[in-house]
């Protein structure tokens, strides 16, 4: 079971921008928590990062609240972000529909070009503010997965009752959420601001081809980075003969050929 739900912002964020949605985040899970009898489940934030303006949730038990249930807003949400994603009827009571739809408004007259509603399981991006038409059809989500590698440097590690960490994509410099297989929270150990390969199930934007999110991870492997002066090695790597040209000579005949 899931107790995480994310939200993330990408595009120019203002904090006027950012403080509107988060106060729309947190009204709609109070709706679903209501609409799964989650009002005793606690919501606290789990992980902030300000790369792309990704805010998590964790749900944490009090006054004897059943696990289930906060497993049930967390599909809740997805289910709602999908149908957001694919602009049909938001399968949920009149309040739902409404913080849902304020949520995703953020994305008129702002420079926010999409809002992604993440969980453990999946993702829905929503890139246009606009109204569900009744009895359309749903549209298949044209993300592609596939089992995979992605680079990048590891910047924020959470964990409690599972592990969700952060890696910075090499390619796109954008925040790639990972989430580790259960039981192999060992391999993350002095991970922590390492450029490492993060293997596992990728998904990817299906218009810019960067991957969203690596799941199911099987392996994390660092990667030895090059020292300040590594380059000093490379000295006498090419022998020079008696007649070989000089490297201020061949800089300066480029230069001049340029």
């Amino acid at each position: 079971m899931s107790d995480t739900v994310t939200l993330v912002l990408q595009g120019t964020v203002s904090l006027s921008d950012f403080s509107t949605a988060v106060a729309r985040f947190h009204t709609l899970i109070a709706a679903l928590s209501v609409e799964a009898q989650a009002q005793d489940v606690a919501w606290e934030i789990d992980d902030l990062d300000t790369g792309s303006a990704t805010t998590t949730t964790r749900g944490t038990l009090s006054n004897g609240a059943h696990p289930e249930r906060i497993d049930r807003v967390v599909r809740s949400y997805l289910e709602v972000g999908r149908a957001l994603e694919q602009r049909i009827t938001i399968p949920y009571p009149a309040v739902v529909r409404r913080e849902a739809e304020a949520l995703v408004g953020v994305l008129k007259g702002s420079q926010i070009e999409e809002v992604r509603f993440e969980t453990a399981e999946s993702e829905a991006i929503v890139r246009e503010a606009t109204e569900a038409r009744e009895g359309a059809r749903a549209q298949t989500a044209e993300r592609r997965g596939a089992y995979g590698a992605v680079t990048g440097r590891v910047q924020t590690l959470t964990s409690r009752s599972g592990l969700r960490f952060t890696v910075y994509d090499h390619i796109h410099d954008k925040a790639v959420p990972c989430y580790l297989v259960e039981g192999r929270e060992d391999m993350m150990r002095e991970m922590w601001d390492r450029l490492a390969h993060v293997e596992g199930w990728v998904t990817r934007d299906p218009e810019s081809g960067r991957p969203l999110a690596v799941r199911r991870v099987t392996g994390v492997t660092p990667i030895t980075e090059a020292e300040p002066e590594d380059y000093l090695r490379a000295r006498g790597a090419v022998p020079l003969g008696a007649d070989g040209e000089k490297p201020e000579q061949t800089i300066r005949r480029l230069r001049d050929a340029g």
